[in-house]
């Protein structure tokens, strides 16, 4: 295999790595630009798999997002730690190709990490001069990494298409040969996939934030109104932070957003209980009270933090 490939984790840079490759593809074609990638034989050595595809790439592009270094798993581990972590490999595999061009792209206002930040298998990246795609001028940057890249990628023939395990792992198949597997998805679609799919915490995210947005911003109980602006900026904050974190698919984000909301309405709720201890029946019960609406906030609330949950669990399994 001879070409492009982007090597990036999923939780911090699938944005940029995604609009990245369409530019790439339409530059240099499918065949010699890889990201994400479908099938590995069963029994076969994912590390030597890793590695056979980085060594057989030109260039290989480690896309550096804001949150690349200190990525964590589930457990709070730092992900570049764990020498069982994909992109770590992949990383790893690519500084030890002799005759690999590895390129750091920094996006999304990333800095160049220190050699201190680093293990000893990954401080030679600090020393490779990197490309700085920046969101304002993507465009003219990628062309200008574009132009750079003439100079090392060899044009092939004929399309090759590189297959991974469901976990990321690595290996290459060549179009033509008959497949012996389950039918590769194109990286177009995997992208596309990854970046603006209907996963369950998108939709709990948005249906819960909505809820908070209608119940605590909207509309106004007229019989506390002298505390609406606790529940109100509880409210947007929740909103605010949990359209970032769905639209960028960085999902601690939508957990904070959670947490902070949930947070924020407990407080409003006890302050409304301690200047209204008379009305309790008012504040919780059921119509023509506000119990309902009290509730119904707060459920919203709670459902963003399962979101978020849910998506920290999902990125740190599948990254």
């Amino acid at each position: 295999m001879s070409g492009i490939f982007l090597s990036y984790r999923r939780d911090d840079a699938s944005g940029w790595a995604g609009r990245l490759y369409e530019h790439l593809v339409t530059e240099w074609g499918s065949g010699q630009v890889f990201m994400d990638i479908d099938a590995i034989a069963p029994g076969e050595d994912f590390r030597q798999a890793i590695a056979h595809t980085m060594e057989t790439c030109d260039v290989v592009l480690v896309v550096i997002g804001p949150n690349w270094v200190d990525a964590r798993d589930y457990k709070g581990n730092r992900r570049l730690d764990d020498e069982g972590d994909t992109h770590r490999q992949e990383v790893v595999a690519a500084l030890s190709g002799a005759d690999v061009r590895v390129i750091p792209v920094l996006v999304g206002g990333a800095d160049m990490p220190k050699v201190s930040d680093l293990p000893d298998p990954l401080k030679d990246l600090v020393y490779r001069n990197a490309a700085v795609i920046e969101d304002r001028r993507f465009a003219s940057d990628v062309r200008a990494l574009q132009n750079a890249l003439k100079q090392f990628v060899k044009l092939t023939t004929g399309d090759q298409v590189p297959t991974t395990s469901a976990n990321g792992d690595h290996r290459q198949q060549v179009r033509s040969s008959p497949p012996q597997h389950s039918a590769p998805r194109s990286t177009a679609e995997s992208v596309s996939r990854a970046g603006a799919s209907l996963t369950a915490q998108t939709v709990l995210a948005v249906l819960g934030a909505t809820v908070v947005l209608v119940w605590g911003v909207i509309l106004q109980p007229d019989w506390h109104d002298e505390l609406w602006v606790i529940r109100a900026a509880a409210s947007l904050a929740l909103v605010v932070l949990t359209a970032v974190g769905v639209w960028s698919r960085q999902w601690k984000w939508v957990l904070f957003a959670g947490i902070g909301g949930l947070a924020g309405l407990a407080i409003w709720l006890i302050q409304l209980v301690n200047t209204h201890p008379d009305e309790i029946n008012e504040i919780f019960g059921g119509p023509p009270y506000d119990g309902i609406p009290n509730f119904v906030t707060l459920i919203g609330a709670v459902a963003v933090l399962i979101a978020g949950w849910m998506g920290v669990r999902a990125s740190a399994t599948s990254s």
